[in-house]
């Protein structure tokens, strides 16, 4: 039996279903990950110490390998590596151009608007200067972020002159290519479609939620549910033909999708973003599988190894929520429950990320979050039922 040598680029507990789904498909696999702490290497035949973001570190691990195949999963900077080292090396790829303009929200701007797709007004700006025109241009409330970053770092949204150039800074200091896009806001429903290209090259989207937003001047996502809340038939047809016109347009032809859309009150699809890769925190690995069927790890695999795969979605009606859990601020002495909590079977995961002895704060990124749980159900009754038991379930304990 041939065994196929896989580097898997991102080992922390995003990518712990993509590096056993290898592992149980016969795969040697070789794991990387910017932390020794990475819980995805203890399911790894190898493993390497990466800044995914290190193209000249990455060849040298996949050639002390000998890899036969490269992927990722839920990571922006992963994702372009895999690219880059799959068209370096000569193995299974279909060039650079949809990890160029998906990974940098300049390029999927112009490209978009070059094909005609609705988004919100924009400016890339490199300067304060450029930022005030554009400032006057859009006129406000306005959202500055990055061009060049992932998830929420950098993120601002702002509502007056005199908080522009903190936005600009804030901006600026998560922006690797040190440029900005000042866009225009738009209220509405905050949406997001996953999807995946399958073997033959036909895009098929799996799953559509709506999102849970803080009205902050820096936004944080607070819960996720699918299917989305306040969407109907016809709507949500429109949203997947809008983004299966998306992916065309940033000439996506393999892997996952993971995408943003703003749905204003006259129906208008906003694009935000869209990403060649699954949705984070576990949501191409534990989410849309156990509502769509479809095993998006094994996939992921299958592509890389340059296999033929189905991309069939069963027809059950079954709803599920990613509720990111926020407790008040203070010194934590004692937390419990947490494994009553995960125990329950509707409950998918449950991950803290939070000890006794830390402070909480205030989340200023996606990233400081104390923890989440994954519900399934059949009702979105039910899943909010599950939403108050967890709270009811874990007791966080304060220092006085």
């Amino acid at each position: 039996m041939i065994i196929n040598r896989l580097m898997v680029i991102g080992a922390t507990w995003e990518q712990v279903p993509l590096i056993r789904a290898a592992k149980n498909m016969g795969c040697e696999v070789i794991a990387t990950s910017s932390s020794s702490n990475s819980e995805g290497f203890a399911y790894a035949d190898y493993s390497e110490i990466l800044d995914p973001r290190d193209l000249n570190a990455i060849v040298k691990i996949a050639e002390k390998y000998s890899v036969d195949a490269v992927t990722s999963d839920s990571c922006d900077y992963s994702n372009y590596a895999a690219m880059f080292l799959r068209n370096k090396m000569g193995l299974h790829n279909f060039g650079m151009n949809a990890v160029q303009f998906t990974t940098n929200k300049h390029w999927m701007r112009n490209k978009c608007a070059e094909e005609g797709v609705l988004q919100p007004r924009f400016e890339i700006c490199r300067s304060y200067f450029e930022v005030c025109k554009a400032s006057e241009s859009i006129g406000y409330p306005l959202i500055i972020k990055p061009s060049d970053n992932r998830g929420s770092f950098g993120v601002t949204r702002v509502a007056k002159f005199s908080d522009l150039q903190d936005a600009f800074l804030h901006a600026l200091m998560n922006a690797h290519s040190r440029e900005v896009l000042v866009e225009e806001y738009i209220s509405g429903i905050h949406i997001t479609v996953d999807g995946c290209v399958d073997s033959d090259g036909k895009h098929i989207n799996l799953g559509i939620a709506s999102k849970k937003i803080t009205s902050d001047e820096i936004p944080i996502i607070v819960e996720v549910l699918y299917p989305a809340n306040n969407i109907d038939d016809g709507l949500m047809k429109n949203i997947f033909n809008i983004n299966n016109n998306v992916v065309k347009a940033l000439e996506i032809k393999r892997g996952l999708t993971h995408s943003e859309y703003i749905v204003d009150s006259h129906g208008g699809c906003y694009l935000v973003e869209m990403a060649n890769r699954g949705g984070g925190v576990l949501t191409s690995g534990v989410i849309i599988p156990a509502i769509s069927g479809v095993n998006l790890s094994e996939i992921l695999v299958l592509e890389a190894l340059g296999r033929p795969y189905d991309v069939t979605p069963w027809s059950k009606s079954l709803f599920a929520m990613l509720d990111f859990l926020i407790f008040p601020t203070g010194l934590v002495s004692k937390i419990e429950g947490v494994l009553e909590a995960s125990e329950h079977p509707k409950i998918l995961h449950l991950k803290m990320m939070i000890k006794e002895g830390d402070f909480l704060g205030k989340p200023s990124s996606g990233a400081e979050r104390h923890g989440f749980a994954i519900y399934i159900g059949s009702s979105y009754e039910e899943l909010e039922s599950l939403k108050k038991l967890i709270r009811k379930l874990i007791k966080i304990e304060y220092e006085n």
